[in-house]
């Protein structure tokens, strides 16, 4: 299979050769750019010149092939000017609150990011040229570099898109069937669960086309120039869309032949030692190891004080052995006699997770975090706190590999009853390990194939023959309650079935 892989991908490197790639990724979150480094080494490891605009440099390399230009800086406007632990912290509150402090938090990051002296001076060189870029798409600003450089463009997100953006490249967006990502429900949601997901779709494409569109084109005008297009239409010119999504983890929707899934795990690396003191640790744990993280974004201030301390009266008081990522300051004293914690600002999380002895990761729900569980077959216990956390634990949960927990409303008996259950219960552990099973099976790596049709749309040009007409008719469906269906144009409203508004709301509101 390697053999075949590398025959298909030399075939069409004699044909390719070496282009010029611009990859454009603002979001300073470390979760969102680890997903494309291994894209980004085997571009330039099949001999393209890369540009890269990151918050996360690559290092250790020296490539005569690589540019970048450091967006680090917007690490601290996100995390301590903005805060965006204390916004996150709005979302069960507040959503719209929520939406529009991150919206304007992202709107400061990435003005700053164009006014850096370096991408100044790219967008301002003339003879600069490229004939591929690819841009973070959960933020539209940036894709107005494909209209200054004129090139194709391929759309990354480092976890699923909203429907308004799926609605973009034409894939079915019916709210009766296919849930946004942000709404926690299955596939198979019942009929007040319809309402919610479809007010959640409309209430964000309102958002998207009153609020965020208007706003950010404001700023390519300022930077870009005032003729290009309005970032709505650019949104619509993406030749292809990559996505990090997989069956295992995301609920099943029919997608455009542009838009691919390149899901699974793909940020998955060869693993390293661990640090001898940690693998000492759990080399000792013969009953077995908890590795508990709450991700990059969460922090223990987060928590209440009285639910820190119960953690801490939970864990020392197990038979098994805690690996704990978490602030040292905040924990203080408190862990330093505790002789089954082990506590450090930062872990080789593939690393802990791959260990022999670890049985358990209690985690606040990142899909890579997720990711990385169902790769090496370690059961969950989940503790979401915001966005797509909420729909990662639920769909995990429903599939046995999960247990759910409220972590603003934490009670110790709960939390002790769920690490019991999952560790003895073996309904868990096998369903994490069926998944892992399923996680791996693919015909061609997801990088292989990103690779390969990323240089599909540097041969083509873009990627027409692929893509759905379907974004040029703005339809806004409103889902199916029992035989009543009914569809939101241009031109006004075109009721199916001749059934009448009153009698759709008579149908929404009899629930």
């Amino acid at each position: 299979m390697v053999a075949i892989q590398f025959l298909l991908l030399a075939t069409f490197w004699s044909i390719c050769g070496g282009a010029k790639i611009l990859a454009v990724m603002p979001i300073p979150s470390f979760s969102h750019q680890v997903v494309f480094m291994p894209l980004w080494e085997k571009l330039l490891a099949r001999g393209h010149e890369l540009t890269l605009l990151t918050t996360e440099p690559m290092t250790g390399t020296n490539l005569s092939n690589l540019r970048q230009i450091d967006w680090s800086f917007a690490k601290y406007l996100f995390h301590v000017k903005h805060n965006y632990s204390n916004i996150i912290k709005k979302f069960r509150e507040n959503k719209l609150e929520c939406f529009n402090q991150y919206a304007n938090m992202m709107q400061d990051i990435v003005v700053q990011e164009l006014e850096h002296v370096e991408v100044q001076r790219l967008i301002g060189n003339e003879s600069e040229h490229f004939d591929l870029a690819i841009i973070e798409y959960l933020h539209p600003t940036m894709l107005a570099f494909s209209e200054r450089f004129n090139c194709p463009y391929i759309g990354v997100s480092s976890m699923d898109i909203m429907s308004v953006a799926h609605d973009m490249v034409g894939n079915p967006t019916n709210p009766a069937i296919y849930t946004d990502f942000l709404a926690p429900y299955e596939s198979s949601m019942s009929f007040y669960e319809r309402i919610l997901n479809t007010v959640s779709y409309i209430g964000t494409s309102v958002y998207f086309n009153l609020y965020v569109f208007p706003k950010e084109d404001v700023t390519v005008s300022k930077y870009f120039g005032k003729d290009l297009p309005k970032l709505k239409d650019i949104q619509k010119k993406v030749s292809m869309v990559f996505l990090n999504t997989h069956p295992v983890l995301h609920n099943v929707r029919p997608l455009v032949p542009n838009v691919l899934q390149i899901g699974g795990a793909i940020h998955i690396h060869k693993l390293n030692a661990l640090p001898k003191e940690l693998e000492t640790f759990l080399d000792r744990a013969h009953n077995g190891a908890i590795y508990f993280s709450l991700g990059s974004n969460v922090q223990l201030s987060d928590l209440a004080e009285e639910t820190l301390n119960m953690l801490l009266e939970v864990f020392k008081s197990l038979p098994y052995a805690v690996v704990w990522k978490s602030d040292i300051r905040r924990l203080g004293e408190s862990t330093k006699n505790i002789n089954n914690i082990y506590v450090s600002n930062w872990l080789p999380q593939q690393e802990v997770l791959a260990h022999r002895h670890v049985k358990l990761f209690i985690t606040q729900g990142g899909q890579q975090s997720l990711e990385e569980a169902i790769y090496y077959g370690v059961p969950l216990i989940g503790m979401p706190f915001y966005v797509d956390q909420f729909a990662n634990i639920r769909r995990l949960t429903k599939r046995g590999a999960c247990k759910t927990l409220d972590p603003q409303n934490l009670k110790k008996a709960d939390l002790q009853n769920a690490i019991t259950e999952v560790l003895t219960n073996k309904t868990y552990s096998n369903s994490i390990k069926e998944l892992s099973a399923l996680l791996k099976e693919r015909a061609i790596s997801n990088v292989d194939e990103a690779v390969w049709w990323a240089e599909y749309v540097i041969r083509h040009k873009g990627a027409k023959i692929l893509k759905s007409e379907a974004p040029q008719f703005a339809t806004l469906p409103i889902p199916t309650f029992g035989r009543h269906r009914a569809t939101y144009s241009r031109r006004g409203v075109v009721f199916n079935n001749a059934v009448h508004a009153d009698e759709v709301f008579n149908q929404i509101y009899s629930v």
